[in-house]
């Protein structure tokens, strides 16, 4: 009966797929999770608690609506929501007003079409292509100036219904159309330096026109540019290039070489730091286009190779909106069919490809909230401290109604003040004179929501008249809907003097679980069986908030003997927890 302590050290795997579950020979298994709901992992390795989302406005009519990201510098950025036939517009957390009214324009775009859409963005303008429409450029001249406009270049070779693009984007100084119903495998290239002329002919600087040549017509879904242009079809993946590296494209020497045939699906791709990322055609695989020198051509790794099941399992479930945050710790944000949002903390030059999931606060139906469209902008605000903010459309049932809210996500550096702690979903903040009762709540009306008063918990309160009366009074208060946040270890794989412990019976006696600045976590053997961790302690005044927590908690653990060894550790209040690490205690029997 040897008695052994493993060490949790890192969670860099991220949730892993139930498959995997006997995959103790992999260095993977033991950095990753059963379950990582509601938590992010970082890439130095610890896995956090993800914030909770502010509150900026109701969708047109609470219909449907896909969120763009325009980007003009580090300071000029927006996030456009496009419903049906409208644009509207969102800047530094909240909605862009002219003289209090929305800015707003019209757009030829169904809602259906909205989510269709690729785009290409030259500084104030961007274009903007789908196949049933002539190519458009939407230009900025100001905050709440907006205008949207055909693009009608010299000799336009987009003249007819079924010959508009639905990919676009820039190489080589030249701007790049591809995917016409008529010509789905062939490629408009504009004049180098001139983006509205696409006259065609032979010298070097003039535009072109070039066709895929495959065994197969398959049409090309998305055309990327970086070192070379990136070109995702139905059907493979090529990439286009001059016929000598140290030249750039010309009508004389451009090639079109196949890398890899997995196919791509409607999903756009995706700039991540400095690679391609694409959804493979059935739309549950993510895959990575990168040069490999030794075989001096492009390969693609599957990233859900180890979390298959993170798509969602039946028929029609799969990836269908994307997003990067590359600050603070470069996460793709995926959407799923079924509404719920993944994450994937990517850091490819440090082996950390980790998938999480999170089900936001609130439901939908009879089911959970609906995550239907994310955008992710850089951001200069001092409230943002250097992160990018993320975006997203969420639809809930309020009141008995659909309602579809536009929030973004809070910083994940929310300070050392527990009372800055923003872990509430659609939530607004109170700060001001001492009071019992908060009002603006109409988005969250007949909801039962979370409070977090002066930085300590307080019970739930029921919205009513968009209002609800407080037991305490406060100069500070967070109000939203709760979530939970979970993060499961894989079977614990330590103890046994004879060969593997799994399958052997095993029980943990004690863990010590490393924590920064965290307040209110619990932690046990499974979810049902859990066991809230002390923080406050005698010398705490128990009219003030306990203070955020960083460092060891010796917890003895209630368990029993078992042949699983897992270790569950969850929030449930709305504040904050962060794990960098756990160091159970067992003893493994192998009798």
């Amino acid at each position: 009966m040897p008695r052994s302590t493993f060490a949790y050290t890192n969670f860099t795997a991220g949730e892993l797929s139930p498959r995997l579950d006997g995959r103790t020979d992999l260095q993977k298994y033991f950095q990753g999770c059963k379950t990582l709901q509601n938590m992010v992992v970082h890439p130095h390795g610890g896995a956090t608690r993800r914030p909770g989302t502010k509150f900026i406005a109701e969708t047109k009519s609470s219909g449907e609506a896909r969120l763009i990201p325009f980007e003009f510098s580090t300071t000029q950025t927006y996030v456009l929501e496009f419903g049906n036939t409208y644009m509207r517009v969102y800047k530094d957390g909240g909605q862009v007003l002219n003289s209090g009214t929305v800015v707003e324009i019209s757009t030829p775009y169904s809602a259906a079409e909205a989510n269709e859409l690729k785009f290409a963005q030259s500084a104030d303008v961007l274009f903007i292509v789908h196949p049933s429409h002539q190519p458009r450029k939407l230009s900025r001249t100001s905050h709440v100036n907006w205008s949207l406009s055909l693009y009608a270049p010299t000799n336009n070779p987009f003249s007819s219904s079924n010959n508009f693009p639905s990919c676009v984007t820039f190489f080589e100084e030249r701007l790049v159309f591809a995917g016409t119903n008529n010509d789905p495998q062939k490629l408009f290239f504009s004049k180098s330096g001139d983006f509205e002329d696409m006259t065609t002919g032979t010298n070097a600087g003039d535009g072109l026109q070039f066709t895929i040549g495959s065994d197969q017509v398959n049409a090309i879904k998305y055309i990327k540019g970086l070192r070379t242009l990136l070109i995702g079809t139905v059907g493979g993946e090529f990439v286009a290039t001059a016929s000598s590296s140290a030249e750039p494209i010309t009508p004389t020497n451009i090639q079109i070489k196949r890398q890899a045939g997995y196919g791509t699906s409607e999903v756009d791709a995706l700039l991540a730091g400095n690679r391609i990322l694409f959804v493979q055609r059935a739309g549950k695989k993510v895959r990575e286009l990168v040069f490999d020198f030794d075989t001096d051509g492009y390969i693609a790794p599957d990233l859900t190779l180890l979390a298959e099941h993170i798509a969602g399992s039946g028929v029609g479930t799969g990836f269908t909106n994307w997003t990067y945050q590359q600050e603070p710790d470069s996460i793709v944000w995926v959407v799923r069919s079924d509404g719920v949002l993944t994450g994937m903390t990517y850091q490819r030059g440090e082996n950390v490809v980790a998938w999480h999931r999170h089900i936001l606060g609130g439901a939908f139906s009879t089911g959970s909230a609906v995550v239907e469209s994310v955008a992710a902008i850089s951001n200069s605000l001092a409230s943002s401290k250097g992160e990018d903010s993320l975006y997203m459309i969420v639809k809930r049932t309020i009141n008995g109604g659909t309602k579809r809210y536009v929030e973004i996500m809070q910083p994940f550096d929310f300070a050392d003040d527990v009372e800055d702690a923003w872990f509430l979903d659609s939530a607004l903040q109170y700060s001001g004179g001492a009071t019992t009762s908060l009002s603006g709540l109409d988005h969250l009306e007949g909801q039962t929501v979370s409070i977090l008063a002066n930085g300590s918990t307080h019970p739930d309160k029921v919205v009513s008249s968009g209002a609800i009366s407080l037991d305490r009074s406060v100069t500070k208060a967070t109000v939203g809907l709760k979530y939970t946040s979970a993060l499961q270890t894989m079977r614990i794989e330590s103890g046994s003097a004879d060969g593997s412990a799994q399958g052997k019976v095993k029980r943990i006696q004690e863990i010590t679980a490393r924590f920064f600045q965290t307040v209110g976590a619990e932690i046990g053997s499974s979810s049902s069986n859990t066991d809230i961790i002390p923080f406050r302690d005698s010398s705490m005044a128990m009219s003030s908030a306990v203070e955020l927590f960083t460092g060891d908690k010796q917890i003895e653990f209630n368990a029993d003997y078992e042949t699983d060894g897992f270790i569950y550790v969850q929030q449930q209040q709305p504040l904050p927890m962060t794990i960098t690490a756990m160091y159970p205690q067992l003893n493994t029997y192998d009798g």
